[in-house]
Protein backbone atom coordinates (compact mmCIF):
# COMPACT_ATOMS: atom_id res chain seq x y z
CA UNK A 1 0.00 0.00 0.00
CA UNK A 2 1.35 3.31 -0.77
CA UNK A 3 1.29 5.64 1.84
CA UNK A 4 0.91 9.39 0.74
CA UNK A 5 2.65 11.93 3.11
CA UNK A 6 1.79 15.32 3.75
CA UNK A 7 4.61 18.08 3.23
CA UNK A 8 3.24 19.35 7.11
CA UNK A 9 5.75 17.61 9.22
CA UNK A 10 5.71 14.12 7.99
CA UNK A 11 1.96 13.86 8.76
CA UNK A 12 -0.04 10.94 6.54
CA UNK A 13 -2.51 13.17 4.46
CA UNK A 14 -5.81 14.53 6.40
CA UNK A 15 -4.21 13.91 9.45
CA UNK A 16 -4.26 16.66 11.80
CA UNK A 17 -1.30 17.35 14.99
CA UNK A 18 -4.19 17.31 16.99
CA UNK A 19 -5.42 13.49 15.81
CA UNK A 20 -1.45 12.18 15.80
CA UNK A 21 -1.18 13.91 19.08
CA UNK A 22 -4.29 12.01 20.78
CA UNK A 23 -3.17 8.76 19.40
CA UNK A 24 0.42 9.20 21.17
CA UNK A 25 -1.20 11.37 24.27
CA UNK A 26 -3.52 7.48 24.68
CA UNK A 27 -0.25 5.51 24.67
CA UNK A 28 1.36 7.79 27.17
CA UNK A 29 -1.30 8.23 29.72
CA UNK A 30 -1.56 4.03 29.61
CA UNK A 31 1.37 3.98 31.03
CA UNK A 32 1.97 7.30 33.39
CA UNK A 33 1.59 7.07 37.21
CA UNK A 34 -1.95 7.84 38.49
CA UNK A 35 -1.51 9.57 41.05
CA UNK A 36 1.40 11.81 39.70
CA UNK A 37 1.77 12.93 36.36
CA UNK A 38 3.23 16.15 34.48
CA UNK A 39 2.14 18.76 31.49
CA UNK A 40 3.55 21.66 30.02
CA UNK A 41 1.77 24.78 29.05
CA UNK A 42 3.62 27.28 27.08
CA UNK A 43 2.01 29.87 24.26
CA UNK A 44 3.40 32.78 21.70
CA UNK A 45 6.36 30.67 20.02
CA UNK A 46 5.69 33.42 16.84
CA UNK A 47 8.47 34.63 15.09
CA UNK A 48 10.79 32.98 18.05
CA UNK A 49 11.95 29.99 16.79
CA UNK A 50 15.18 29.28 18.07
CA UNK A 51 14.12 30.21 21.50
CA UNK A 52 11.20 28.03 20.84
CA UNK A 53 13.38 25.03 19.70
CA UNK A 54 15.02 25.50 23.33
CA UNK A 55 12.00 25.45 25.37
CA UNK A 56 10.59 22.45 23.62
CA UNK A 57 13.62 20.67 24.59
CA UNK A 58 13.24 22.64 28.66
CA UNK A 59 9.55 20.76 28.12
CA UNK A 60 10.90 17.32 27.17
CA UNK A 61 13.48 17.78 30.09
CA UNK A 62 9.67 17.29 32.83
CA UNK A 63 8.96 14.55 31.05
CA UNK A 64 5.18 15.64 30.42
CA UNK A 65 1.84 13.57 29.41
CA UNK A 66 1.75 16.43 26.80
CA UNK A 67 2.24 19.95 25.92
CA UNK A 68 -0.35 22.16 25.69
CA UNK A 69 0.46 25.30 23.41
CA UNK A 70 -2.05 28.12 24.49
CA UNK A 71 -1.71 29.95 20.86
CA UNK A 72 0.01 32.12 18.58
CA UNK A 73 2.44 30.06 16.70
CA UNK A 74 2.41 32.53 13.65
CA UNK A 75 2.11 36.27 12.22
CA UNK A 76 -1.15 35.18 9.93
CA UNK A 77 -1.68 31.32 10.33
CA UNK A 78 -0.72 31.11 6.56
CA UNK A 79 -0.16 27.43 4.91
CA UNK A 80 3.69 28.19 4.91
CA UNK A 81 3.85 29.34 8.50
CA UNK A 82 1.91 26.63 9.94
CA UNK A 83 3.94 23.85 7.58
CA UNK A 84 7.00 25.49 9.48
CA UNK A 85 5.61 25.05 12.76
CA UNK A 86 4.31 21.70 12.15
CA UNK A 87 8.29 20.89 11.10
CA UNK A 88 9.70 22.21 13.86
CA UNK A 89 7.47 19.88 16.35
CA UNK A 90 8.53 16.83 14.25
CA UNK A 91 11.82 18.07 14.49
CA UNK A 92 12.29 18.59 17.79
CA UNK A 93 9.62 16.67 19.69
CA UNK A 94 7.99 13.85 18.20
CA UNK A 95 7.35 11.49 20.51
CA UNK A 96 5.99 13.95 22.55
CA UNK A 97 1.54 14.82 22.23
CA UNK A 98 1.12 18.60 21.64
CA UNK A 99 -2.15 19.94 21.65
CA UNK A 100 -2.84 23.94 20.25
CA UNK A 101 -5.05 26.37 21.61
CA UNK A 102 -6.42 28.66 18.54
CA UNK A 103 -4.70 32.06 18.77
CA UNK A 104 -5.69 35.80 16.94
CA UNK A 105 -2.96 35.40 15.04
CA UNK A 106 -3.97 31.81 13.37
CA UNK A 107 -6.04 31.74 10.48
CA UNK A 108 -9.34 30.24 10.73
CA UNK A 109 -9.24 27.84 7.76
CA UNK A 110 -6.15 27.00 8.14
CA UNK A 111 -6.24 25.70 11.67
CA UNK A 112 -8.67 23.04 11.47
CA UNK A 113 -7.10 21.65 8.41
CA UNK A 114 -3.49 20.98 9.47
CA UNK A 115 -3.56 22.26 13.70
CA UNK A 116 -6.85 20.93 15.32
CA UNK A 117 -9.90 21.84 15.95
CA UNK A 118 -11.32 25.18 17.39
CA UNK A 119 -12.79 23.67 20.78
CA UNK A 120 -11.51 20.78 22.67
CA UNK A 121 -11.39 18.57 25.52
CA UNK A 122 -8.12 15.98 26.72
CA UNK A 123 -10.11 13.64 29.28
CA UNK A 124 -8.12 10.77 30.81
CA UNK A 125 -10.58 9.09 32.45
CA UNK A 126 -7.74 6.66 33.90
CA UNK A 127 -5.80 9.57 35.22
CA UNK A 128 -9.18 11.48 36.51
CA UNK A 129 -8.03 14.46 34.50
CA UNK A 130 -9.76 16.89 31.46
CA UNK A 131 -8.44 20.38 30.20
CA UNK A 132 -11.43 22.14 28.36
CA UNK A 133 -9.40 24.45 25.50
CA UNK A 134 -12.29 26.91 24.26
CA UNK A 135 -11.89 29.43 21.33
CA UNK A 136 -11.70 33.25 22.17
CA UNK A 137 -9.61 34.37 19.65
CA UNK A 138 -11.61 37.23 18.24
CA UNK A 139 -11.61 38.86 21.71
CA UNK A 140 -14.59 37.16 23.38
CA UNK A 141 -16.17 34.32 25.04
CA UNK A 142 -19.30 33.13 22.83
CA UNK A 143 -22.29 31.32 23.90
CA UNK A 144 -21.50 28.07 22.19
CA UNK A 145 -17.71 28.29 24.48
CA UNK A 146 -19.97 29.08 27.61
CA UNK A 147 -21.83 25.90 27.44
CA UNK A 148 -19.36 23.43 26.44
CA UNK A 149 -17.24 24.50 29.43
CA UNK A 150 -20.30 24.76 31.86
CA UNK A 151 -20.78 21.04 30.56
CA UNK A 152 -17.59 19.84 30.77
CA UNK A 153 -17.15 20.90 34.35
CA UNK A 154 -20.76 19.68 35.46
CA UNK A 155 -19.54 16.48 34.92
CA UNK A 156 -15.88 17.11 35.67
CA UNK A 157 -13.06 14.46 37.27
CA UNK A 158 -10.68 15.49 40.08
CA UNK A 159 -8.13 17.11 37.99
CA UNK A 160 -10.15 19.28 35.40
CA UNK A 161 -8.39 22.82 33.71
CA UNK A 162 -9.44 24.80 31.03
CA UNK A 163 -7.80 27.02 28.71
CA UNK A 164 -7.75 29.60 26.36
CA UNK A 165 -5.84 32.48 24.34
CA UNK A 166 -6.52 35.60 26.02
CA UNK A 167 -6.59 36.23 29.47
CA UNK A 168 -9.69 37.99 30.81
CA UNK A 169 -10.43 41.60 32.24
CA UNK A 170 -9.23 41.78 35.35
CA UNK A 171 -8.54 44.41 38.31
CA UNK A 172 -4.89 43.02 37.24
CA UNK A 173 -4.87 41.78 33.75
CA UNK A 174 -6.08 45.11 32.03
CA UNK A 175 -4.55 45.38 28.62
CA UNK A 176 -4.51 42.81 26.26
CA UNK A 177 -7.82 41.21 27.82
CA UNK A 178 -11.04 40.10 26.56
CA UNK A 179 -14.32 41.57 28.32
CA UNK A 180 -17.16 40.06 26.55
CA UNK A 181 -17.69 36.94 28.23
CA UNK A 182 -15.54 37.34 30.99
CA UNK A 183 -18.36 38.15 32.95
CA UNK A 184 -20.29 34.95 32.43
CA UNK A 185 -17.41 32.84 32.46
CA UNK A 186 -16.45 33.95 35.71
CA UNK A 187 -19.80 32.65 37.20
CA UNK A 188 -19.41 29.61 35.49
CA UNK A 189 -16.12 28.87 37.17
CA UNK A 190 -17.01 29.70 40.22
CA UNK A 191 -17.58 26.82 42.81
CA UNK A 192 -16.36 24.47 40.00
CA UNK A 193 -13.70 21.73 40.36
CA UNK A 194 -11.68 23.71 38.41
CA UNK A 195 -7.96 23.65 39.48
CA UNK A 196 -6.14 25.81 37.15
CA UNK A 197 -6.69 28.11 34.13
CA UNK A 198 -4.08 28.84 31.06
CA UNK A 199 -3.86 31.65 29.16
CA UNK A 200 -1.28 33.75 26.32
CA UNK A 201 -1.90 36.33 24.32
CA UNK A 202 0.24 38.40 26.69
CA UNK A 203 3.77 37.40 25.87
CA UNK A 204 5.16 37.43 29.22
CA UNK A 205 4.46 34.85 32.63
CA UNK A 206 2.19 36.33 35.41
CA UNK A 207 0.31 34.47 37.92
CA UNK A 208 -3.45 35.52 39.44
CA UNK A 209 -6.34 34.55 40.56
CA UNK A 210 -10.03 34.36 38.90
CA UNK A 211 -13.30 33.00 40.45
CA UNK A 212 -11.22 31.77 42.86
CA UNK A 213 -9.18 29.28 40.92
CA UNK A 214 -5.44 29.92 39.80
CA UNK A 215 -5.20 31.56 36.33
CA UNK A 216 -1.82 31.84 34.62
CA UNK A 217 -0.55 33.86 31.70
CA UNK A 218 2.17 31.27 29.71
CA UNK A 219 3.07 33.61 26.78
CA UNK A 220 6.97 33.21 26.69
CA UNK A 221 7.61 30.94 23.90
CA UNK A 222 9.49 33.21 21.35
CA UNK A 223 7.82 36.11 20.47
CA UNK A 224 9.23 39.35 21.58
CA UNK A 225 8.64 39.84 25.03
CA UNK A 226 5.74 42.49 25.84
CA UNK A 227 4.58 44.48 28.88
CA UNK A 228 0.98 44.38 27.98
CA UNK A 229 -0.91 43.93 31.13
CA UNK A 230 0.90 45.88 33.21
CA UNK A 231 1.78 42.95 35.18
CA UNK A 232 4.20 39.97 34.97
CA UNK A 233 7.13 39.13 34.28
CA UNK A 234 8.83 39.22 30.41
CA UNK A 235 10.74 36.31 30.56
CA UNK A 236 10.62 33.16 28.42
CA UNK A 237 9.10 30.13 29.93
CA UNK A 238 7.46 27.21 30.47
CA UNK A 239 4.74 26.52 32.86
CA UNK A 240 4.92 23.01 34.75
CA UNK A 241 1.34 21.52 35.86
CA UNK A 242 2.22 18.41 38.48
CA UNK A 243 -0.68 16.36 39.08
CA UNK A 244 -0.10 14.49 42.50
CA UNK A 245 -3.11 12.55 43.63
CA UNK A 246 -5.52 14.84 42.16
CA UNK A 247 -3.86 18.12 42.98
CA UNK A 248 -2.53 20.37 40.84
CA UNK A 249 1.04 22.38 41.36
CA UNK A 250 2.99 24.95 39.34
CA UNK A 251 6.04 25.47 38.79
CA UNK A 252 7.09 28.68 36.30
CA UNK A 253 10.71 27.73 34.78
CA UNK A 254 12.39 30.56 33.03
CA UNK A 255 14.65 29.39 29.88
CA UNK A 256 18.04 30.49 31.78
CA UNK A 257 17.48 27.45 34.08
CA UNK A 258 19.31 23.89 32.74
CA UNK A 259 16.96 21.61 31.61
CA UNK A 260 15.13 19.19 34.80
CA UNK A 261 16.68 15.82 34.51
CA UNK A 262 13.59 12.71 33.79
CA UNK A 263 12.45 11.00 37.04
Amino acid sequence: MLLLISPFSGLCRGETLHQRSSVLLAAKARKAPADDFSFVVLGDSRGGDRTFSKLLELARSYNPLFILHAGDYSDEGSETETAKFLALLQRQVPELPIFVVIGNHENREIFPRYVGPLNFTLDIPRLGFRLVALDNADGELRPPEQELLRGELASAPAAVFAAMHIPPRTGRWRGHTFKKGAEQLEMILKGSRAQGLFFAHSHLYDRSVFAGIPAFIAGGAGAPLVWFTRNGETVYHILVVRVRKGKASYQMVPLREEPHRRR
